[in-house]
């Protein structure tokens, strides 16, 4: 226990000067490149959005994260790393004004994750979910805290944080959640066609999907192809194109598109009134609602 508090102490010392004292969700860059605090001083709810190849701690407060099946609570001292973009819920509890939730993702560098890879003594491709959570203990933390430390001498940024970022990545991928990250640049063949199968269905959220065309073209079966999907994303492949459908949804009614159903259709329903109370469930508001926003 005493290896998780003296890391994660630490961090906090180093971004208190930096944290935003407000009441929604800010996420604050920093100089450090695809560094961002995140700051909040209430609970929040549960919110959709992707989860992209990323490393995220977090120092004050619980995360939920919810990808299908998958469910990862962390809580101070926890972090997740993910090896490709996952449809996703993510909620914040435990935050008031006196002690805001605070979190830090770096979105990973794959060239160097990739280098990494390469320089380290070859491992055994296994499979693993796409989303792997661990804690700060041990060396993964000093090496994470020498990174983040140097949001306060930005001077350094440029000759140290690469340097400080290889060594990240290199204790990630010694550390529990190495396999998930091994998948960023494995040849496994099964893997790699999973990925492009899901990286299709993210592309291309408004086609109909035919999925023994999809298991074929990853080379499996129907039974197969579903099971071994659902074990790496946590979704079926239908799930996981609904979910990506409806964020983009929101992002166009965010945008300020001028009507529900041209989104509907734009996005891949048939059927607005399907649209509307799959919207709903998911994001908990009518999509005439977040229009009008």
């Amino acid at each position: 226990m005493a290896d998780l508090v003296k890391p994660t102490a630490q961090l906090l010392d180093d971004v208190a000067p930096f944290v935003v004292r407000h009441g929604g969700i800010v996420g604050v860059p920093t100089s450090i490149p695809r560094l961002t605090l995140w700051t909040s001083t209430r609970a929040t709810s549960p919110t959709p959005a992707v989860f992209e190849p990323m490393f995220y701690a977090v120092l004050r407060g619980t995360k939920v994260l919810t990808m299908g099946a998958n469910r990862f609570e962390l809580m101070a001292g926890a972090c997740a790393t993910s090896s490709f973009g996952l449809p996703y819920i993510h909620q914040m509890t435990g935050a008031t004004p006196e002690l805001p939730y605070i979190g830090i993702s770096l979105h990973l560098d794959v060239g160097m994750l990739t280098r990494v890879m390469l320089d380290m003594p070859k491992q055994e491709d296994r499979w693993a979910c796409a989303v792997a959570a661990s804690d700060l203990s041990g060396q993964l933390g000093d090496a994470f805290a020498r990174l983040v430390r140097l949001i306060g001498t930005p001077g350094d940024v440029g000759m140290l944080a690469p340097h400080y970022e290889f060594e990240l990545y290199y204790r990630l991928l010694q550390s529990s959640m190495g396999d998930t990250l091994r998948q960023v640049g494995q040849r496994n063949d099964r893997f790699q066609q999973l990925k492009t199968a899901a990286d299709w269905l993210a592309s291309n959220h408004s086609e109909p999907v035919v999925i023994p065309d999809l298991a074929a073209s990853s080379g499996m079966s129907v039974t197969s192809f579903h099971r071994h999907f659902k074990a790496v994303t946590g979704f079926s492949p239908l799930a996981f194109q609904r979910h990506m459908r409806l964020l983009e949804a929101r992002k166009l009614l965010s945008a300020g598109s001028t009507n529900v159903s041209r989104v509907a259709y734009e996005v891949g329903y048939a059927s607005p009134s399907q649209f509307s109370r799959e919207y709903k469930s998911m994001f908990g508001s009518a999509p005439v609602v977040d229009l009008q926003r």
